[in-house]
Order: structure tokens, then C-alpha cells, then sequence
């Protein structure tokens, strides 16, 4: 087989399992994860169901197939947004309205993708460390790491914050936030809201805060985010 027919093969190999991953992005945001066969999947993308299976073992990885769209494109996205941003304040206001933006984009979809994730056989979960879903999903968190060592660098934020515990509340809470604004249909607040999202972590994290009076700022930091969380669990319910 020459260099030509191969890449001409992988290119053909390529477009099938994108149009297998499209046709079940679809039918699962449509019908959910369990009502759905891949018998129906192969015939919406247009494949016997032999050949999707060729590409994906099972729904569990055709699920996984999506959600690594999904990271890659965070992780583009983000990693472009940060080489035109410097201010720390401004990078952790770009990825927060980024990753609202491309999880609400069809965001129907992805209620029912993470829905039908949780619901998996836990056994499942033993399959994730180490995944390339996984890698995708560190790869993506990086992105918020590095804004945060780079800010510590320039001064900007201080030096002793917990890190690991910022990002749990960062991505924490635009999780919620993102919740809200779906079941309202309040985009048109985003910046708003993803600000309020960003503000007091950046009042805990900015450079100036004295060891002295971290666990006042962290308490005061905590109540204001329960605060943030409690208001976006009553929209949710309203």
C-alpha cells in the first residue's frame, strides 16, 4: 500500500468514527444515554453496527469519545485565550467564561452526557486514571494551574494558596453556575455571572493577603461562595 492509498485510508478511518461520534452526540442528547442502541447509532451515521464496533467497544466509550471532543476544544480554546491575556484577574475571568461557552453551547446535550456518565456501573470509574480521558481532563486543569503559578510569579497572587483547593471551587462552581443559567436561559449574563463566580476567589488568592489573616479571608471567602451556591441551587429549583 503506498504513502498516498494510507493516508487516504486514515482519512477515510477518521471521517467514519467522527460521523459514529456525531450521530451518537445526537441521538444520546436527544433520547438519552440508555434509551439509545448502537445498532441505531451505526444506522444514523450511516455504518453497519460491526463497523462501529470496529471504532468503539461500547457505549461507555463512545460516551468517553465525546467527552474528549469536549476537553480538546476547552483546552484549545484556553490555551489560545491565555497567550493574549496576562493579568491574572483577566485569565481567570477568560476561562470561566470559555468553559461556560462551550459546555452551554448545546448544553441539553451535555445535562444528559454527564447524567448518563454518572449513571454508569461504578465499575467503570476503575477504567478512568491513566485514561486518555483522563489525560484530557488533567491536560484541561493544567491550563487553570498554570494562569495561578504564573500569577504567584508576577507577584499577583500569593505564594501559600492552596491550589488544588482553588480549582475545586473554581470549576466547582461555574458547574453550578452553568446549571442556572441553562434552566432559566440567562446566557445573555454570563460575564455577570461568571464574575461572580471569579471575584471572591480572586479577593482570597490576590497578592497582599498576610499569613496572618488568611483563615478570616478564607472563612469570609467560603461564606461568600456558600452564598453564590445556595442562590444558584434556588434558581435551579424555582
Amino acid at each position: 500500500m503506498t504513502e498516498t492509498t494510507t493516508a487516504r485510508f486514515r482519512g477515510r478511518s477518521e471521517e467514519r468514527a467522527d460521523n459514529i461520534l456525531e450521530a451518537a452526540t445526537r441521538l444520546f442528547g436527544e433520547e438519552g444515554f440508555h434509551a439509545v442502541s448502537t445498532r441505531k447509532i451505526a444506522a444514523a451515521a450511516g455504518v453497519s453496527e460491526g463497523t462501529l464496533f470496529n471504532y468503539f467497544s461500547s457505549k461507555n466509550e463512545l460516551i468517553s469519545g465525546i467527552l474528549a471532543r469536549i476537553y480538546e476544544e476547552l483546552t484549545e480554546r484556553a490555551v489560545d485565550g491565555l497567550r493574549r491575556r496576562v493579568d491574572t484577574r483577566e485569565r481567570l475571568q477568560f476561562l470561566a467564561e470559555n468553559h461556560i461557552q462551550v459546555m452551554s453551547r448545546d448544553n441539553a446535550l451535555f445535562m444528559r452526557l454527564i447524567q448518563s456518565y454518572m449513571n454508569v456501573d461504578i465499575r467503570g470509574y476503575t477504567e478512568i486514571a491513566g485514561s486518555v480521558l483522563h489525560q484530557l481532563n488533567l491536560s484541561y486543569a493544567w491550563v487553570f494551574d498554570f494562569s495561578v503559578r504564573e500569577g504567584i510569579e508576577r507577584g499577583e497572587v500569593r505564594a501559600d494558596i492552596n491550589l488544588s483547593a482553588l480549582r475545586d471551587l473554581f470549576f466547582g462552581g461555574l458547574e453550578y453556575c452553568n446549571r442556572s443559567l441553562f434552566l432559566h436561559d440567562s446566557f445573555d449574563q454570563l460575564p455577570a455571572r461568571a464574575g461572580s463566580i471569579v471575584e471572591p476567589l480572586w479577593q482570597s488568592m490576590r497578592a497582599g493577603q498576610t499569613a496572618s489573616t488568611e483563615p478570616a479571608e478564607l472563612a469570609h471567602t467560603c461564606r461568600r461562595l456558600e452564598a453564590v451556591a445556595a442562590r444558584l441551587e434556588q434558581l435551579a429549583t424555582d
